[in-house]
């Protein structure tokens, strides 16, 4: 009986190595999925930060007045400069004087051609441009705004005011009476609007 626990106890032996090298992988194995663990935590903490930037970008676009776009007055002074430079460069070129022309006597017998009439003006259809126009503002914006249906008919609105004195605009409060849609909105598309180089935003004080 002492002979056949002997030889037992030596077969297991083998198993000692193999069984440590086991433990020892096992363990690494478990130090590995720690590092996976503290890596997702580390993305999760990213993303909420990085969402709320993205957030607080989009709201900043929404609510914010670009308080340092150009106003009349600097539209004015780069007309000033630009008169004067062309100004200069009128005085700077030499004039040429002109030579005189020996005119040569009519022969009474010709008869003068009456000058050609000028041709009609054609009547400019505005509405049909202002439409035209329209159309073509709306067909370059984004998907969201050319392709969905509200969204497009509120541009559209917004435009029509714009086109009716194009020259002085509307302003905000304006624009939000007439069309009776929240402010908000009102400033998402003239944001939009601006971005096509189509609408000029001004800032008054």
């Amino acid at each position: 009986s002492t002979t056949s626990v002997i030889e037992k106890a030596s077969s297991l032996d083998c198993l000692e190595e193999t069984f440590s090298e086991l433990s020892t992988s096992f363990t690494t194995f478990h130090q590995n999925f720690q590092c996976i663990k503290q890596v997702h935590e580390s993305l999760n903490e990213f993303n909420k930060a990085f969402s709320g930037f993205l957030y607080g970008i989009k709201m900043n676009s929404h609510c914010i007045e670009f308080s340092e776009a150009p106003t009349k007055e600097t539209f004015a002074s780069f007309i000033q400069r630009r008169d004067a430079e062309l100004l200069k460069e009128n005085r700077s070129t030499p004039i040429a004087t002109p030579i005189r022309k020996i005119k040569t006597p009519t022969p009474i017998s010709k008869i003068k051609t009456p000058a050609p009439l000028p041709p009609k003006k054609k009547k400019i259809n505005k509405a049909l441009v202002i439409k035209k126009l329209i159309k073509k503002i709306a067909d370059s914006l984004s998907s969201k705004y050319r392709d969905q249906h509200q969204n497009r008919k509120n541009v559209e609105l917004i435009l029509r005011l714009l086109c009716d004195n194009p020259a002085e605009g509307k302003y905000i409060q304006d624009i939000v009476k007439c069309t009776e849609l929240p402010r908000g909105r009102c400033i998402e598309y003239l944001n939009v609007l601006v971005n096509t180089e189509y609408v000029v935003k001004l800032s008054h004080k």
